[in-house]
Formats: C-alpha cells, sequence, structure tokens
C-alpha cells in the first residue's frame, strides 16, 4: 500500500510540479536520444552489409564468371584458325593476352598457341577467384562441373595440338593426324556447346550426387533449366548459371536494399523530428519560466540534434529511391558493366563461330558447317540487342566515344563477315580457305580488336563509376555510423546537464 502511494505522489509530482516536470523531460529526451542513436546505428550497419554484399558477394564471381566465358569462347575461336591457318606464314607482331610479354613477330598459328596457353591460365585464376567466393546455394556444385569441364576442354585442345604437330602435311585436311586433331577440336567445342562427357558423382542407382542439399533452377536468356538438368550441361551453360545465380541474388539484394532504405528513411526522419520537436519545445519552456535566453546544455543539445539528423537524414536519403547511391551503383553503373561483358562474350562467341565455320569447310564437314552458321546468326542478334540496349541505357559523358566506336566497329566487323564466307565456298579456287583465312585473320580481326577495345572502354568508364560510388557510399555510411553512436547520446547527456542545472529554480 505504501509502495503504491509513493508512485502517486511521484505522478502527482511529474505532473503538477515545474521540477517534476523537467525531470520527466530529462529522462524522457535521453532515452529518445539513446533509443535514436541506437536504431540510426543500427539502420546505417545494415546499409553497410547490404553495400557489402553487393559489392563483395555476388559481383566478383559475376565477373568471374564472365571471364571465364570470354576466355574460353577465344580459346576457341582460335583453337580452330590453329588448324585452318597453317598455309598462312607470314609474321606479324604478336601480343599475349593478359602479359606485358614480347614475342616478337610470329605466324598467326604460332601466336594462336601462345595465346591459347595464356588464356587458359586466365581462365583458371578466374576460376581460383570464384571458388574462392562462394556464398550462395548451386555455385559449389556449378564451380565442380566448371573445374571439371576445363580440365576436359584443356585436355581435349591438347590432343589437338599434338595430333597437329604429327601431322606430316599440316595443310592437307585428308591428313591423318590432321583429322585426329579436327575431331580433338570437335570433342573440345562439344564440351563448351553441349555436354561435358565427365559426369558428376554417382551413386548406387547411377543418380548424380552433389554436396549441396539443394540446388536452385538456372535461369539463362529468361528460360529456366531445371536444377537437375543444368549441372549435366555444357561447360557454357554451367558458366552461365554460376553468373545467373550471383546475378539473381544482386538483384534481390538491391530491391531488399531500396525497400528498406524506403521505409527506414521514413521511420528515421519522423523520429527526429519528434527529437528535435522535444528538444525545441524543453528549451522554449525553459527560457519563458527562467526568464534566461541562454541555457548552454539544452541548446548544445538542441542544435546537435539538428545538425546530426540532417547529416544522418541527408545519407539516407542519398542512399534511396531508382538515383540514389544504391541504384545509381547497381542499375546505372553495374548494371552497364555487365551488359558491357555480356555484349563482348556473346561478340566474341560470334567470331569464334566465324572461325569454327572456316575450319569445317576445311574439313567438309557438313553439318558442322550449318550448325556454326546458325549460331553466328543467333550471336550476331544477341551483340545486335546489346548495342541497342547499351546506347539506350548511356548514362555518362565518357560512354559516348566507346559506343559509336562499338557501332561503326561491328558493322564493318558483320560486313566482312559475308566476304569471308564467299571467299571459302568459292570451290573453283583451290586457295579459298588460305584467302578466307587472310581475310578473317588480318582486317576482320583488326576491326573486331577495335570492337573488344571500345567495348572494354565502355566497361572501364562504368566501372569507374561503380567503384568511385561504392567508395564514397560506403565512406558516409562508416562516418555517419561513428557520428551517430557518439552524437545522439550526448544529446541525451547534454540534455540532462542543461535541466538538472536549472532545477534549483523551481
Amino acid at each position: 500500500m505504501r509502495r503504491r502511494t509513493n508512485l502517486r505522489n511521484i505522478w502527482k509530482q511529474a505532473r503538477k510540479t515545474l521540477k517534476g516536470q523537467f525531470l520527466t523531460f530529462a529522462s524522457t529526451l535521453f532515452i529518445l536520444s539513446l533509443v535514436a542513436g541506437l536504431l540510426i546505428t543500427q539502420a546505417l550497419r545494415q546499409a553497410s552489409t547490404d553495400l557489402d554484399m553487393i559489392a563483395n558477394g555476388s559481383v566478383p564471381s559475376i565477373d568471374a564468371a564472365q571471364a571465364m566465358s570470354q576466355y574460353i569462347e577465344d580459346i576457341d575461336a582460335k583453337a580452330a584458325d590453329y588448324l585452318a591457318a597453317a598455309s598462312l606464314t607470314e609474321q606479324t607482331p604478336c601480343s599475349i593476352i593478359g602479359s606485358t610479354r614480347n614475342p616478337g613477330n610470329l605466324t598467326g598459328h604460332d601466336c594462336d598457341q601462345l595465346n591459347i596457353d595464356a588464356e587458359l591460365i586466365l581462365a583458371n585464376k578466374q576460376l581460383y577467384i570464384a571458388i574462392h567466393n562462394v556464398t550462395y546455394p548451386g555455385e559449389r556444385t556449378a564451380l565442380q562441373r566448371i573445374t571439371a569441364g576445363l580440365e576436359e576442354y584443356s585436355n581435349d585442345i591438347a590432343i589437338e595440338e599434338h595430333e597437329y604437330g604429327l601431322a606430316a602435311s599440316q595443310t592437307d585436311p585428308h591428313d591423318e593426324h590432321l583429322q585426329k586433331a579436327y575431331q580433338a577440336y570437335l570433342a573440345a567445342t562439344n564440351v563448351l556447346n553441349v555436354r561435358i562427357t565427365k559426369p558428376p558423382t554417382l551413386d548406387a542407382n547411377n543418380t548424380p550426387v552433389y554436396d549441396e542439399a539443394t540446388l536452385p533452377n538456372c535461369n539463362i536468356e529468361g528460360r529456366s533449366i531445371a536444377a537437375n538438368d543444368w549441372p549435366l550441361g555444357s561447360l557454357q551453360e554451367n558458366i552461365d548459371c554460376l553468373s545467373s545465380i550471383n546475378k539473381g541474388y544482386l538483384d534481390a539484394a538491391y530491391t531488399d536494399t531500396m525497400n528498406f532504405l524506403g521505409i527506414t528513411t521514413a521511420l528515421l526522419s519522423l523520429l527526429c523530428l519528434v527529437l528535435c520537436g522535444l528538444l525545441v519545445f524543453v528549451l522554449l519552456r525553459m527560457i519563458l519560466l527562467t526568464h534566461r535566453l541562454v541555457n548552454p546544455g539544452l541548446t548544445l543539445a538542441t542544435l546537435t540534434a539538428f545538425v546530426v539528423s540532417f547529416v544522418v537524414l541527408t545519407n539516407f536519403i542519398g542512399m534511396s529511391g531508382r538515383h540514389g547511391a544504391f541504384g545509381l551503383m547497381v542499375k546505372d553503373a553495374y548494371e552497364s558493366v555487365y551488359d558491357s561483358t555480356l555484349l563482348k562474350r556473346y561478340a566474341t562467341a560470334a567470331n569464334a563461330d566465324e572461325s569454327r565455320w572456316l575450319i569445317a569447310v576445311d574439313f567438309s564437314d557438313q553439318a558442322e558447317i550449318q550448325r556454326w552458321q546458325q549460331d553466328w546468326d543467333t550471336n550476331r542478334t544477341h551483340v545486335n540487342a546489346l548495342i541497342a540496349q547499351a546506347v539506350g541505357n548511356r548514362t555518362w559523358p565518357e560512354e559516348d566515344q566507346p559506343l559509336a566506336n562499338i557501332q561503326s566497329h561491328w558493322k564493318i566487323y558483320t560486313d566482312i563477315d559475308p566476304q569471308i564466307r564467299a571467299l571459302a565456298m568459292k570451290t573453283t579456287n583451290p586457295a579459298r580457305i588460305h584467302d578466307a583465312e587472310t581475310l578473317s585473320t588480318g582486317k576482320s580481326n583488326d576491326n573486331f580488336s577495335a570492337f573488344t577495345d571500345a567495348v572494354d572502354r565502355l566497361g572501364q568508364a562504368n566501372r569507374g563509376y561503380y567503384s568511385r560510388t561504392y567508395t564514397l557510399t560506403n565512406a558516409a555510411v562508416l562516418h555517419n555510423i561513428l557520428l551517430s553512436s557518439m552524437l545522439f547520446p550526448l544529446i541525451g547527456l547534454l540534455t540532462v546537464w542543461g535541466i538538472a542545472r536549472r532545477l534549483k529554480d523551481f
């Protein structure tokens, strides 16, 4: 009974005496400032985690997958030229991809061999990066199958090179060893484009067994491949699935972050408004009752609350929305980087199709001739669509020149293609393959190299904006975490001090 009486007296004093009211204000504002600091700091930490997940969880694996695809498609093109370009004996300066080494002047055939070896190393390096960045379900299985497929592909290319070296005539498609070299090349390109021959681990019922309990479906170019099917597909399909898995999580993380930032910004704005409003009310009430214009504690607390609230909310607003920092980084910058890698990948696949078509003509392989003609048409359509998309997505002035060069060099390159095919099919010319390869490895490849250089510059321009946005956003978030964790408790302490030193007036 006595305890209830004490509580009533305390409540009556808090309501009806000025001292009690200001003690209530002090307690409320102290708790509110601590709560505000805790919630804002936690929200900023979540934003930092989301930023890190996007930048260091998904993006490196997407980049690695796209780079692997690019290297292997280029290897496949060079492996075809390796057989078909044997008659080209002219030596020209050779550059090795990914290296500053200068091997001097070499024939196209010898330069192709050096680049095949170099790009196999680069592809394995990207595989290593992806293996050490496994984050999501399905990645481990995809990487195991990519490892098996790349090993099988490399072995077939090694057999091709070995059999080529045994050929008595390296320009006669009827030579026994050259035929074996061609069959090894077909085996390699089928691993890349049709199916990895080496199966995964099987149980007693011949059912594939994977290290992961569940696998996701794989979405490639708008089609969904069942979880049980894609690990049994080609090397390229597994690389695409590795990229698709990470791209899906990147898009989901972006959507979740946008929703979180939108709701959080609104709630924290309300919280800061209540805190600042209550501080202003208490400060004015203190001035009116004490007739003192300056209360150092309350004045500093109010000014600090307004400043830190403005800084923190400006940071949240700057990160939120389609044109905020996250939207700029993911949808403007990285989406364009991703599209650039797809553009280069499909263009390289088209270039490989042309080389594969030429070697099929040289070996009079009608099925392969038709196959690679159709694949060329498909990949060329992809490239045209991606170029149009890149032009439509233009955001930065640094993109203008690369986009112009991409369009001009792709047009020249595709205009040369019918000339190459016409030369190769001119059966009255005994040097038809030689002439077609001369045009293919000369003027055509020169324009294709200029095209890929322009694509690289387009990607670099967007990568620069992506990296700068990430760096600035991450620095701002970390700065505001420190600011909020220190200043909001300080606001509470200043409020208590400002009120406590004037309680003797009541």
